[in-house]
């Protein structure tokens, strides 16, 4: 029925709904307000864990590198005899430089009284530095590695020194320098940009400036540092360098990382930029619509529940009115029965619990024929009758539900007849009359988790036969390796012997013969570890270096007894994970390699192994010319029980186990090709193994 609303009335809902936007936009401004400076501070924090994570490996790396270093024996024997010197250390710089992320490395030879033998960076040498750099003295006194970050006269750098021994005799000790200039490159490439400046009390003592910039008295020790971010920083250096939390300027978000020296003094600021649109706010921006979207709402109610009450007054609307409320009625009679159809007749499991008191409130049909409960016993029940865990657990679980912290939860249930069942929860919390509850779904997963656990004790059983495959072939290793050390023993005991039936046993022969006896018996021992470390299961993941499982797989794989001629490439990483089953698919992989190499006739045998790391991943290449897999083969390799070779050469389960490994106790990938390739000017054919692991230890 038209009808018209009097001006009184109308100006009345206006001035409503203005006092309802004015409450929710006062709201909404300080909550975004809030959740924008928590995202930036938590923003601020990860880039300052990421940076402070970045020195400690630079560090690390750098001491690696002179560690390394340190062992070489041209360096030892320029040394020891002061012969010329025919290392070129600026060339090893240069191919550090090509085969990793360090822009620039300077190595520098210092001998045992202090003089400068050699410099990557100079062809000055021969000059007593000990008086000049006062940490040498006692260096040179009580050799010791050393790793600092420090300012010298060219730049601020990360040292490391290491002592060089031969046989216990000290020779001087050998200093790797490398700069700042990797670590801002590595940020740049994540959207990050870096200005470093090295404190002002430091400008006098940079004599030689490497980068030759400077902001004011502030050394800028990243060569790469963008002339826009100098000229921001440059209005105010202070400002900048006393960033507390973070700063935002024009499109930046800047945020400020302290380097200490030794003595907690400042040493170096790390300005860091970042795009202000790379930060993601969507999550701000979807609760900004929601509460705005939950005004409209309320308006719209107001002003529903104003215009319902001014009809009620009004005796000519009763009809409309009273035929109104019949229909809303009606709906919310259909809205109601619609619920019980879902939540009744669900096949799901569903509950719905007071946080508060743990009374259940209401639950399905399909709940009270798994839990074997009447709905009138149910409803008399709380939730701790049917969880079997400490309440004080139940607590935290119901804690985390209403702070939507965590939302899925495995627990055991137990029914009404006493068993016990594995159930998967889904539980968020709803409101209903203006009450919080727990809404539950619940899923019986008990067959799930025992079919899981066969599934385990099935993969265990692969790999202890996979192992056992190899045993064959790991005991003729064994054999092959003990025969020389058995024959050595038995050389020196009968030896011994005759020269004692004869009388002519003198001392020296006699300890000759046991010495013999003794390395024989020690290298036996050795061997016994070696093939005893591998065939341990693993049962927890470990950080272990790379190159020694290499080094080890090579070892049990028998190669560097054979005809094969390897070409490795394997710098020292750190990885975390299973390291036998690790050695197990290399052993694998060598094997294969071995018996592919064993039945061609070619006069030069290769296997060429790289290894390297990039953006988080290791990438291990295992090349061989042995004439590659057939190419109607090549994609069944990796399946349980294929083989190529003679059903009394293997079972085909090496490979289907390394595959395993790889991508379920890796999450890596592991694939295989054929490839033709060149060798010192020959070609060759053969097959490729590639395999892709994230290194955990650095994500």
């Amino acid at each position: 029925m038209p009808f018209k609303l009097k001006s009184a009335y109308i100006l009345f809902l206006f001035f409503i709904s203005i006092i309802v936007f004015v409450i929710v936009d006062h709201f909404l401004s300080n909550e975004i307000k809030l959740l924008t400076q928590d995202k930036y501070l938590h923003t601020s924090k990860n880039l300052n864990e990421q940076l402070q994570e970045t020195i400690k490996n630079k560090t690390f790396a750098t001491l690696n590198i002179a560690l390394s270093l340190s062992e070489n024996s041209g360096y030892k024997n320029f040394l020891k005899n002061k012969k010329v010197f025919d290392i070129d250390l600026k060339k090893v710089s240069l191919k550090l430089k090509e085969h990793s992320n360090f822009e620039n490395v300077w190595i520098h030879l210092i001998d045992k009284n202090g003089i400068s033998r050699y410099r990557s960076w100079s062809p000055k040498k021969d000059d007593n530095i000990s008086a000049v750099r006062s940490e040498l003295p006692a260096l040179l006194k009580n050799p010791k590695v050393s790793s600092v970050i420090s300012v010298g006269i060219f730049d601020m750098t990360f040292k490391s020194i290491v002592p060089i021994y031969d046989n216990g005799d000290f020779l001087g000790l050998i200093e790797v320098i490398t700069k700042m200039n990797s670590i801002a490159k590595g940020f740049e490439k994540r959207g990050i940009d870096l200005v470093i400046l090295v404190d002002k009390k430091f400008k006098n003592q940079i004599k030689k400036p490497f980068t030759k910039d400077f902001l004011d008295e502030y050394y800028v020790a990243n060569v790469n540092a963008k002339k826009e971010l100098k000229e921001i920083i440059k209005k105010d250096i202070n400002e900048y360098i006393t960033i507390k939390e973070y700063k935002i300027i024009k499109n930046y978000f800047v945020s400020l990382y302290t380097l200490k020296d030794f003595n907690n003094q400042n040493m170096a600021y790390f300005i860091m930029f970042k795009d202000i649109n790379s930060i993601n706010l969507n999550d701000i921006k979807e609760f900004e619509y929601f509460i705005k979207f939950i005004g409209i709402l309320l308006v719209l109610t107001l002003i529903t529940i104003f215009t319902t009450i001014y009809f009620y007054n009004k005796a000519k609307y009763t009809t409309t009115l009273e035929h109104d409320v019949k229909k809303r009625t009606k709906e919310l009679n259909d809205l109601t029965k619609k619920y019980h159809q879902i939540f009744e007749g669900s096949k799901t499991i569903k509950l719905i619990i007071d946080p508060k008191t743990k009374n259940i409130i209401d639950v399905n049909n399909s709940a009270t024929k798994f839990y074997g409960y009447s709905k009138e016993h149910f409803l008399k029940l709380k939730a701790d009758d049917l969880n079997i865990v400490n309440k004080d657990v139940l607590n935290s679980f119901f804690e985390k539900i209403l702070s939507n912290t965590q939302n899925i939860f495995i627990f055991k249930h137990k029914l009404s007849n006493g068993e016990i069942k594995d159930v998967e929860v889904y539980a968020s919390p709803i409101n209903i009359d203006t009450k919080t509850y727990i809404y539950s779904i619940i899923r019986d997963i008990t067959e799930d988790l025992k079919a899981k656990k066969e599934l385990e004790k099935k993969q265990k059983l692969f790999y202890q036969q996979a192992k056992m495959a190899s045993m064959g072939e790991m005991l003729e290793n064994i054999a092959h390796q003990w025969r020389q050390p058995l024959s050595t023993i038995t050389t020196a005991a009968s030896g011994a012997k005759i020269k004692k039936e004869f009388g002519e046993l003198d001392d020296e022969f006699f300890y000759d013969s046991i010495d013999i006896i003794i390395r024989a018996a020690n290298y036996l021992s050795h061997t016994i570890d070696d093939f005893r470390d591998f065939f341990k299961q693993s049962k927890k993941k470990e950080e272990f270096d790379l190159s020694n499982v290499l080094n080890n797989s090579i070892k049990l794989a028998h190669l560097k007894k054979t005809n094969i001629e390897l070409f490795i490439t394997c710098p020292h990483i750190k990885i975390t994970g299973f390291k036998n089953e690790l050695i197990q698919v290399l052993l694998n992989i060598f094997n294969n390699s071995k018996d592919a190499l064993n039945n061609i006739k070619n006069a030069q045998k290769l296997i060429k192994i790289d290894i390297k790391e990039i953006d988080g991943f290791i990438f291990i290449s295992i090349l061989d010319n042995g004439g590659g897999i057939a190419e109607d083969k090549i994609d069944k390799i990796f399946e349980p029980y294929f083989t190529t070779k003679h059903k009394s050469q293997g079972t085909g389960i090496g490979l289907y186990m390394s595959e395993q490994i790889i991508t379920k106790h890796f999450q890596g990938e592991i694939n295989v090709q054929n490839e033709n390739f060149s060798h010192n000017e020959k070609k060759h054919f053969g097959t490729k193994i590639k395999i892709k692991i994230p290194n955990k230890s650095n994500s």
